[in-house]
């Protein structure tokens, strides 16, 4: 089986994709970007188990890839982030239709169209296939410089996080 290109986000990226999301998607973003969050653990994920207080978010079990049970650091940026759409309970993602709100995030990322309205520019900033989840990894190793660390984070191998995500 082939490895799939790895993809991230610059960091010029994500900041203009947070400027122009709806309050509802930041918590997706921020979480899949700065703790490395799968999509389905963001869409199962319960405020509950985000705790600012102790830094931690705890992804039990039942909503981790792995099954196995891993507590992901809240780390400053992140904490800043969620300081105001944190509640003591409830779903996380309160966006029904993740895939529409995602296509309409880019959208708003065009640039304001220069005179003939039907030659629209693209998009800043293309969706990338797990980019925000890649993003964590890549810069996160870069960071703490331990896949072991990452892997915990993350939920996978060292083995996994050093083949992907070294120097990316």
């Amino acid at each position: 089986v082939k490895d799939e290109e790895i993809e991230i986000f610059t960091p010029e990226q994500l900041t203009l994709l947070l400027a122009v999301a709806p309050a509802k998607l930041v918590p997706f973003l921020v979480l899949g970007g700065f703790a490395g969050l799968r999509t389905a653990e963001i869409e199962r994920l319960d405020w509950s188990k985000v705790n600012l207080e102790s830094g931690y978010i705890t992804v039990g079990a039942g909503i981790a890839k792995t099954n196995t049970r891993r507590l992901v650091p809240i780390v400053p940026n992140l904490k800043a982030w969620l300081a105001d759409h944190h509640r003591p309970e409830g779903k996380v993602l309160e966006v029904l239709n993740v895939a529409g709100a995602l296509k309409r995030l880019v959208t708003a990322t065009r640039p304001p169209a220069a005179g003939d309205a039907e030659k629209l520019p693209p998009p800043a900033v293309e969706w990338k296939h797990n980019a925000l989840r890649h993003s964590f990894c890549s810069y996160r190793l870069a960071e703490v410089k331990s896949a072991a660390q990452v892997s915990l984070e993350a939920g996978n191998s060292p083995q996994m996080v050093f083949r992907h995500y070294r120097e990316l």
